[in-house]
Parts: C-alpha cells; structure tokens; sequence
C-alpha cells in the first residue's frame, strides 16, 4: 500500500504564481530543505483553507506531501502576514528583490538553517517599520556573504592594500575595489567609482547587521549602495533583476514627486 510521506516545514513564502486556474505554486524558503517549489490545490479560490497562508510574504508552517514534480501542500498553520507589503509599494518592492536574488542565486533543496533564520529576522524588521532603502542594502550584502560572493570593500580585491582615497574604484570582474596601483595595470570594464563613505557603510552592515536601525547616510549615498550591489549581483548570477526596474521608477517618483504631474495651461 502506497502511503503519501507528509512533513511539516517552516516557510517564508518568496513568490505565489498563479498556477492552471485554481492552484498556487509557492517558491519557499524553509528552515528544514532550503529553498523549495510547492503546489497549492485550490489556493486561488478565496475561501479556500489554503488562500491566506499561500500569499507572498506569508511565514507559516506547511505540511507537505512528496510527488513527482512539486511537493504538495496539504496542510498549513500560519504564523505571521506582513501587512507593511500590501500598504507600502516601496517595502513590496525591497522585499520582491530580495525574493527574486533568493530565487536565482540559491539552489534547490539545500538547507542552510542560518540563511533561513537571518531572512526572517531581516523580513520581520521590514515589518516593523525600517526604511526599505537600508534594509535592501543590508539583506544584499548578508546574503553575498553567506553565498560566498562577498566583495572586497576596504582592501584591493588583487593585491590586499587598504583604501583611503574618498573616490574608490569597484569592479564585480575583479572582486571588488581596486587600490590606485593596481588600476594603472588592470583597468575592468566594469569598474565604476564610490564614495569611500558607501563602501565602509555596506562594510558595518555586513559586520553588523542590527546596524541598520542607527545607521545613517545622505540618500544619495544609500542610492550609490543599491547600485554597486546590484552590479555586483548582475555579474554573479549572470542575469538581471526584474524587481529591481520596478524600485528605480518607484524611487525616481518618490524623490522627484511633481516631475509626473502635468503642468496645467
């Protein structure tokens, strides 16, 4: 007699796609396999027991059943819903990139505990209130690191020598900055110029994550952050991030609000 293996694990959902015309399939990050695929039977429909706990953003408790292509909910005790997502476009947004990196960068089916317990704890800060701007960079920089990508940031990626210029050379190709001597040997493509100030901020938050409530920057300094770890992503998975176009237009609108109004005859 065949019997289904069914095995509760504890998931942050990343993405809810529609699947046929009543199903959800889930893209999980779990505690007990890493990252996952699960099919919802049913979950489109509203009254459906599923439908709450098969949202993005939902944290919960899912019993799964094996079968040959996904793994089938069958159960589900939902832990917390994250309200701040569905209220602010901005936090959507920070936390569907962070989604979209998971989702790319993370194999299948390898459990990592401390990657799981560091993306909860960085998704129930952005719950609570934290500027989605710091939280991106920080969640970017923890998980390069723990994905063995993290760049050089105060040290040349090529020889080891300390950076002090306030102008300093990055380059994905290369692993990170680039010292003055170096640069006149090897000139990346890639290469791209940072405040000094970017580079230890980025620094201190991959030290010390809890930073980024205390830690403060001009915008256009946080602005220079996104956009040196979105390049060194970009080089890493060899792919482009589609949340990542949806957050520049949403901050392009956010900090020039008028420039979308029409000027009135």
């Amino acid at each position: 007699m065949f019997i289904l293996r069914i095995a509760p694990v504890q998931a942050i959902v990343l993405r809810a796609i529609t699947w046929r015309e009543k199903d959800r399939l889930l893209v999980l990050l779990t505690k007990e396999r890493g990252k996952i695929f699960a099919l919802a039977q049913g979950a489109q429909v509203p009254q459906n027991r599923l439908a709450p706990a098969t949202q993005t953003g939902a944290i919960a408790t899912f019993w799964l059943a094996r079968a040959r292509e996904f793994d089938r909910v069958t159960d589900c005790r939902i832990e917390q819903i994250l309200t701040r997502i569905r209220q602010d476009i901005l936090a959507l947004t920070a936390f569907s990139v962070v989604a979209e990196l998971i989702e790319l960068a993370v194999p299948l089916e390898v459990s990592d505990e401390g990657m799981f317990s560091e993306v909860l704890w960085f998704v129930k800060r952005l719950e609570e209130g934290l500027s989605p701007t710091k939280w991106l960079v920080a969640t970017q920089i923890r998980l390069l690191w723990r994905l063995g990508w993290m760049p050089h940031l105060l040290s040349c990626s090529l020889c080891g020598a300390e950076i002090e210029k306030e102008q300093v050379p990055f380059a994905p190709s290369a692993g990170g900055v680039i010292c003055e001597s170096c640069q006149v040997h090897r000139k990346p493509a890639d290469t791209q110029f940072y405040s000094i100030a970017v580079l230890q901020a980025i620094y201190s938050l991959w030290q010390q994550p809890r930073l980024i409530e205390t830690l403060h920057l001009r915008p256009t300094l946080w602005q220079q952050a996104l956009t040196l770890l979105r390049n060194h992503w970009r080089y890493h998975t060899e792919a482009e991030n589609k949340a990542w176009k949806v957050w520049q237009q949403i901050a392009s609108i956010r900090a020039f609000p008028f420039a979308t109004r029409k000027i009135q005859p």
